[in-house]
């Protein structure tokens, strides 16, 4: 537990700065941009978030498993081969899906935006799909080398550059500019990555006879396309159930309700994808790889626990922490023009803690190779939250969103640790049902009491206190404030 969470640790320092430059990005485009500028650039992160998992062929979970693998077995070869492999497709197919986007750039601007003006963006759109999609996989493959410092490194830097980048290109060029940025920053992505990755790519054997060159390699290894092919298919399947889900429900909420109601719910949508991806694949990075090295299915039990125990300290504080202070951070980081979100935020926090829940009882399939139940599971998803959405949508306006955010992550979690319980006999223990009864009561409680005012404010934070001294353990108490300590460098050198 405590490795894990040191690696979390670092891995989430590193990401701070990705959290900054995205409350700083997200504050500069509302300010600038308001609702509808902010419906926008949602609508075509919808979109690619579809195109570039199609560009990676699904491959990036079934990389991290079959690099950590090599690497636990000594073949460097393979880990090489892994790479150019990987590599490559990811170029090729990245570059065929953005000419394949541009020619039906019409078609896509009318489909998603219903409004054909918008053909820029889903150019622009377009070019960044190879490249944010090279950058993906060669994140994946840090994480199958488990080069947490440098994915720490890396998460900085983009930050760095998000920043120096969105100011002048949104000032001077408004909406335009700032979807243009998105390119020159999965450029950026794709060529840092890079550098971060080749130190850790084993080099090619030296020649047999002296002075001769080494034999070249093939960009692509056949023998690698069937292994690539299983995962890869199996995380299309995933990934498509709820990117092409997402996608089809907000372009019917523009449809009905308008780019600026479009922007509201992405208040929503923007501080799930901050703070979900910063906790849960923070874990996932160090959890993964141990499990894929464990000889059993059944031995993927006690990471598992440890994992559960660290997601649901950090999605329940740091979602209650936001709900009690989203009267506060919304306007400060976006405008008053957003405060309508208050009313879906509860049911979004909500719906972040049966995602939680979902992907901690299903993190062992993808390292122990059972795809199919992932796959299926993840379909199960999608289809209860269009069904929600559809059922509601007519009645309810915005907020049936986040109900049927809810809806499909409880059926999802439900799923996830009914097959983890019969497979691998996985029990929470009393510790944990602790910790995720409690969790629940907290934010079904800052739910019904959605804080306005201070009052709210205050009783909340009350809540979140008292949450804390009934769930956290003495020895995690003080795990946290050694860990504190060392990076601010409270403890002086030994004389």
């Amino acid at each position: 537990m405590r490795r894990l969470v040191r690696s979390t640790a670092i891995l989430g320092i590193g990401s701070a700065a990705t959290v900054v430059a995205a409350i700083l990005r997200a504050k500069i485009l509302a300010a600038w941009l308001g609702p509808e500028g902010t419906g926008v650039l949602a609508q075509l992160a919808s979109l690619t978030a579809v195109l570039v998992p199609l560009a990676t062929l699904g491959a990036g979970s079934g990389i991290v498993a079959m690099i950590a693998d090599a690497r636990a077995r000594g073949d460097l070869a393979r880990v090489r081969r892994i790479t150019r492999t990987a590599t490559t497709l990811g170029w090729s197919a990245g570059l065929g899906l953005a000419v394949l986007a541009a020619a039906l750039s019409p078609w896509l601007a009318g489909g998603i935006y219903r409004d054909r003006e918008f053909i820029w963006a889903i150019l622009f759109g377009a070019a960044s799909i190879p490249l944010a999609a090279v950058a993906s996989l060669q994140i994946t493959m840090l994480q199958g080398h488990q080069a947490v410092r440098a994915m720490a490194a890396l998460n900085g830097m983009i930050a760095a550059a998000g920043i120096a980048t969105v100011v002048p290109m949104a000032w001077f060029f408004g909406v335009k500019g700032a979807v243009a940025q998105l390119v020159v920053i999965a450029a950026t992505h794709a060529w840092l990555s890079g550098r971060f990755l080749a130190p850790l790519t084993p080099r090619a054997a030296p020649a047999q006879a002296p002075g001769a060159a080494p034999a070249p390699e093939p960009r692509i290894d056949r023998g690698l396309l069937r292994p690539i092919a299983r995962f890869g298919g199996s995380a299309l399947l995933v990934g498509l159930s709820s990117t092409l889900t997402l996608l089809v429900l907000r372009s019917i909420l523009v449809g009905k309700l308008g780019l600026a109601q479009n922007g509201i719910y992405q208040v929503c949508v923007g501080v799930s994808g901050l703070t979900m991806p910063l906790i849960l694949n923070s874990i996932t990075a160090t959890v993964w790889p141990e499990i894929a090295s464990k000889p059993r299915d059944a031995d993927a039990v006690g990471p598992m626990a440890g994992a559960v125990r660290l997601a649901f300290l950090l999605v329940t504080a740091l979602s209650a922490a936001l709900l009690v202070g989203a009267p506060i951070w919304i306007p400060l980081f976006y405008s008053g023009k957003f405060l309508a979100a208050l009313d879906l935020l509860p049911y979004q926090f909500l719906g972040d803690y049966f995602r939680a829940a979902a992907w901690m009882f299903g993190i062992w399939l993808v390292p122990r190779e059972r795809l199919r139940p992932w796959v299926l599971f993840d379909v199960v998803y999608g289809i209860v939250l269009l069904a929600v959405f559809a059922l509601l949508v007519d009645r309810i306006g915005i907020r049936s969103v986040v109900f049927a955010y809810v809806a499909a992550h409880v059926s999802h979690a439900v799923l996830h640790y009914a097959l983890a319980r019969r497979a691998l006999g996985f029990r929470l223990g009393p510790e944990n049902r602790l910790l995720l009864g409690a969790s629940l009561a907290l934010l079904v409680g800052l739910t019904l009491l959605q804080p306005r005012d201070l009052t709210g404010v205050l009783i909340g934070g009350a809540a979140v206190a008292a949450w804390a001294g009934v769930v956290v353990r003495r020895r995690e108490w003080n795990t946290l404030v050694e860990m504190a300590s060392r990076f601010l460098g409270v403890r002086g050198a030994t004389p």
